[in-house]
Order: C-alpha cells, then structure tokens, then sequence
C-alpha cells in the first residue's frame, strides 16, 4: 500500500471516528457491525481506551488487534445473544447487505442501541448516481465488497424503526451544504434505541 492509499484510509478513519465519538462512552461494548479491517475500531479504541470493540465482517480482512475482537459472520445471523452489546455502530454498511432491513432488525436484537450512518436517497433520481459512487469508493478496497446497492429513504427507515418498536430515535444530516445540493443522497446519523 502507497503512502498516499495509507494517508487517505486514515483520514477517512478519522472523520468516521469524529462523526460517532460524539454518541459513545467510555467503558460501554460496542460491535462494529461491518467493521472491514478494524481501521474504524482501532481509532475509537484510540480515543477511548475502555471501550470493548469487536468487529464482524462477512470478510476476512485477516486484520487483527489484541485489544479488539473479530468475528466472521455469514450477513445473516449476528453470532452473539439478545443484548450482548451495549451499542452497534455501522457505518455506511447496510446497502451493502443482501437484506439491509433484516440486517437491521439482527442488530437491534444484539444490542440496546443502533447508531448507523447510511447514505439515503432523497429521490429516485438520485440512485443511479448513489450506485455509481458506491461502486468507486469501493472499487479500490483489497477485497471484494458486495453491492447490492440498498438505499432507503428517510421515510422509509423511519418505518422501518416503527415497524421493530424502536423507542428513541434521534438523526442528524452530516454532508456540507455544498454536498447536499448534488444528486448524490442524503448522509444521515441515525441513533436507535430500544
């Protein structure tokens, strides 16, 4: 890897990690759902030492960390029981996956609380140009990514959130106003708590 592959993973880690240090504290045991090489693990663990991070993945990185867990996963059934988790954290993961709402619904079975950033489509118009981004942030990674390309709207996450009996939901738009003028999506934090 090139130094400039290396410095533009770290930027984009820390950016990651600035949208959610916000919402994390310290000592809880957060799953990083959809953690890739545990690049976004290792910088929260960074900032906060007590965190317990594990990470799952459908793809083995072969990455590890002595002080963050790692697990395979098969993208259907999250391998810990009900509540093992006081937090889930995903970014940008569930278009990725071949049923994003039962993805969803798996992580709220494991953990109290979703907090998940995704891009969201504002109108049809805009997801070929989503597709297409998507396929070039991706297009790069050493693995191959699956891209089924999900994207949901607001509303339609908001549903689903009233469908699974959500209690508490909080969003919050993270794209520049520049960003939010282009037909790339909407990108939203969304924090869910049953």
């Amino acid at each position: 890897m090139n130094l400039l592959s290396k410095n533009l993973i770290q930027k984009n880690s820390e950016w990651k990690r600035d949208v959610l240090l916000p919402f994390l504290k310290p000592g809880e045991k957060v799953l990083d759902f959809g953690c890739g090489d545990l690049t976004l693990a290792k910088s929260l663990k960074d900032k906060i030492p007590s965190l317990k991070m594990t990470g799952i993945d459908v793809v083995d990185f072969k990455n590890s960390d002595k002080n963050i867990d790692f697990k395979k996963y098969d993208g259907k059934k999250i391998p810990f029981k009900d509540n093992a988790f006081d937090t889930i954290i995903s970014f940008y993961v569930f278009h990725h996956c071949d049923n994003a709402l039962e993805s969803y619904k798996e992580c709220l079975r494991v953990a109290k609380r979703v907090i998940f950033i995704e891009s969201v489509k504002r109108t049809p118009l805009e997801v070929p140009m989503m597709m297409f981004l998507d396929w070039i942030f991706n297009i790069w990674k050493s693995k191959e990514i699956s891209l089924p390309f999900q994207f949901y709207s607001e509303k339609e996450w908001e549903r689903e959130f009233k469908k699974n009996k959500v209690k508490k939901i909080k969003k919050r738009n993270i794209s520049s106003s520049f960003f939010r003028s282009l037909p790339i999506g909407g990108q939203v934090v969304f924090e869910t708590i049953k």
